[in-house]
């Protein structure tokens, strides 16, 4: 059901934007001209955005430093997994998730803005495991899914520059980077697999201005990369699945469709 409603979401936005913009251009003069001389402005956004992971996997969890003498937790892996130490781990699923947040912009000169976007992004990555059910299994592999929920806090410091404006319209591209804080609690997934609460982010982003009557309505698609890596194994391995170990690491990337009203 919420899936569904996710749909219409996405459906209605398109077209409240292309209305959007055929306002602003159908009425024939120039809105707001004197809007991008204010030295500080401020709004708001709203957004959909797609979280995932990049995974690099160790060939055998055996290679993972944590299992260097550890004899006891690889004699319970030989019983019960027949001894098998090669998995496949990958993202198999990204769903939308949603944005909000609020906008500090300061000019700096005609072409340059710095933008302060602090808010919050709620989504869902999923993971698959393949091969990891414990044996006997008629000889098959069977796979094994896992959920990993995130809410992130996001502040967001970045560049716009701004091209020319023609009517009510004025492309940008956007520059900056992010810190974020996952206020999660991964009761479920930290059984598997342990990652790191905090995280810094490379951000670069294009988007287009449209001058409304009362307002600016702004679109923006905004990629995000993960430059740290998240796993960790400091956790005792003898109370954890041992092939939540198979990562060697784990960066995070977002995607986001951000709607802005300044």
């Amino acid at each position: 059901m919420k899936f569904l409603k996710l749909r219409y979401v996405l459906v209605l936005l398109p077209l409240l934007v292309s209305s959007f913009y055929a306002s602003a251009q159908l009425k024939g003069f120039d809105n707001l001209t004197y809007f991008d001389d204010r030295k500080i402005h401020f709004g708001f956004y709203l957004g959909l955005n797609t979280m995932d992971y990049r995974l690099r996997n160790y060939k055998n969890v055996f290679d993972n430093p944590v299992f260097l003498d550890n004899d006891p937790l690889k004699a319970n892996a030989a019983l019960k997994y027949e001894g098998k130490t090669s998995f496949a781990a990958e993202i198999y699923q990204m769903m939308p998730g949603f944005t909000v947040g609020g906008v500090v912009n300061q000019r700096l000169d005609r072409d340059f803005d710095l933008r302060f976007t602090p808010g919050m992004s709620l989504g869902n990555r999923h993971f698959n495991y393949i091969g990891v059910t414990p044996l006997p299994t008629n000889g098959q592999d069977l796979d094994t899914y896992l959920s990993i929920a995130s809410s992130y806090v996001d502040l967001p410091f970045g560049v716009r520059y701004k091209g020319f404006r023609h009517r009510n319209l004025r492309p940008f591209i956007y520059g900056g980077a992010a810190y974020r804080i996952d206020l999660e609690n991964k009761r479920i997934s930290e059984s598997v697999i342990h990652l790191r609460k905090t995280g810094a982010y490379a951000e670069m982003g294009l988007g287009l201005d449209s001058y409304l009557e009362y307002f600016r309505f702004t679109v923006e698609f905004r990629f995000s990369y993960g430059l740290d890596n998240l796993i960790r194994h400091d956790i005792d391995p003898m109370n954890t699945p041992y092939y939540g170990y198979i990562f060697k690491e784990v960066n995070s990337n977002l995607f986001t469709l951000i709607f802005y009203f300044e």
